[in-house]
C-alpha cells in the first residue's frame, strides 16, 4: 500500500485526509501550513501497486519495495520536493513530444513494468531519460573525483612539518551509470519488443538543479544541462539482473516473509537507511540503525 500522510515539521504526523482538511499545526506556519495544498496534493500522488512490479521498484532493494507495498507509513513532504520538480519538468516536456518521437509510454516486458520518457526515431533511434540530479550526483555520473594533488610546497613547521601540501583538484574517473544503465537497458529491451529499435543509442538528459553555482562549479560541474551516453547492456546480463529481483518480490508477497537485508550497494552504506529510506521505521536493520543513531545523539548532548 502507498504512503498514508505526512510527517508535520514538529516530528509528529497526520494523513493526507488530515492534512488537506486543514493543517494540525496551522499557528507554527504564517501561511496557516508548511506549503501550498496543490504542492502537498501533488506529494501525495503515488502509483499504486498493480500486482506487478515496476523497473524503479526493482532497483531498490527487495525489502525496501516489499515494505513500501505492505506496510502503512508517512514522507516528509520536504525531502520530495526535488522529485517533484523533476515530476514537473517530465510533464512540461511531454507537452512537447511531437511527431513520430513517443513520451511517457508504459511498457511491460517479463512481467515487469516500465514507463520510458523519450523516444526518438533519428538516428536508428534514440532512448533518452530526463534526471534532475544535484551537483554531487551529476559528478558521479559524469565520472569526475575530487582528489588529494601535491602542491610541490611542504610545511615547515607544526605536527606536519616536512609533509607535502596539497590541494582538491578534480579528475576524470569512470562514470558511475550502474543503476541508470540497468534502468534504460529495460526500457530499450521493451522497445524493442514493441517494435522500436534503439540503435541510435541510448542518452541521460540530465539537468542540474544547482547548477551554476559555487558548490557544483567546484565539483567539476560547469554545464547546467548533459546529455550522457549510457552503455548497452547484453540483454541476458540485464534480465539476471532483474528476474532474480521480480521473483524475490512476489514470493515475499505470496508467503508474507520478510525479505533478506537490503544489499550495501542499495542501502548506500546505510546512508539511505538513515536519512533517505520512507520504511525505516519498519524495516529491521534501519529500526536498528535509528536507535543507535539516537544512543550516539544522547551520548553527545
Amino acid at each position: 500500500m502507498p504512503a498514508i500522510g505526512f510527517y508535520c515539521t514538529d516530528g509528529d504526523s497526520c494523513t493526507f485526509e488530515q492534512c488537506f482538511k486543514g493543517c494540525r499545526i496551522a499557528n507554527h506556519h504564517p501561511a496557516g501550513r508548511c506549503m501550498p495544498l496543490r504542492t502537498l496534493r501533488l506529494i501525495a500522488e503515488q502509483r499504486e501497486w498493480t500486482g506487478k512490479p515496476s523497473c524503479t521498484q526493482l532497483l531498490k532493494g527487495t525489502l525496501e519495495a516489499y515494505l513500501e507495498i505492505t506496510k502503512d507509513y508517512y514522507i516528509d513532504p520536504q525531502g520530495a520536493i526535488f522529485r517533484i520538480i523533476g515530476t514537473k519538468s517530465h510533464n512540461m516536456l511531454d507537452n512537447f513530444t511531437g511527431g513520430n518521437e513517443l513520451g511517457e509510454i508504459r511498457l511491460e516486458i517479463e512481467g515487469i513494468t516500465g514507463a520510458f520518457d523519450f523516444y526518438d526515431p533519428e538516428n536508428g533511434g534514440m532512448l533518452m531519460d530526463t534526471k534532475t540530479y544535484g551537483s554531487y550526483k551529476a559528478m558521479k555520473a559524469l565520472g569526475l573525483e575530487s582528489v588529494d594533488v601535491e602542491t610541490g610546497e611542504f610545511y615547515k613547521s607544526g605536527a606536519r612539518k616536512g609533509q607535502a601540501k596539497t590541494k582538491k583538484a578534480i579528475q576524470q574517473g569512470e562514470p558511475d551509470l550502474s543503476e541508470q544503465s540497468l534502468q534504460l537497458n529495460l526500457y530499450r529491451m521493451m522497445l524493442e519488443d514493441a517494435g522500436f529499435p534503439c540503435d541510435g543509442g541510448m542518452f541521460l538528459d540530465i539537468c542540474v538543479r544547482d547548477g551554476g553555482t559555487y558548490m557544483a562549479k567546484g565539483r567539476g560541474v560547469t554545464q547546467n544541462a548533459y546529455l550522457l551516453p549510457v552503455p548497452m547492456l547484453p540483454n541476458d546480463e540485464v534480465m539476471n539482473t532483474f528476474l532474480p529481483k521480480r521473483d524475490a518480490l512476489l514470493t515475499a508477497l505470496e508467503t508474507d516473509e520478510l525479505p533478506s537485508i537490503c544489499t550495501e550497494g542499495e542501502r548506500w552504506n546505510d546512508k539511505k537507511c538513515l536519512e533517505y529510506c520512507n520504511i525505516k521505521e519498519h524495516c529491521p536493520y534501519g529500526a536498528e540503525l535509528l536507535n543507535e543513531q539516537k544512543e550516539v545523539d544522547l551520548d553527545a548532548s
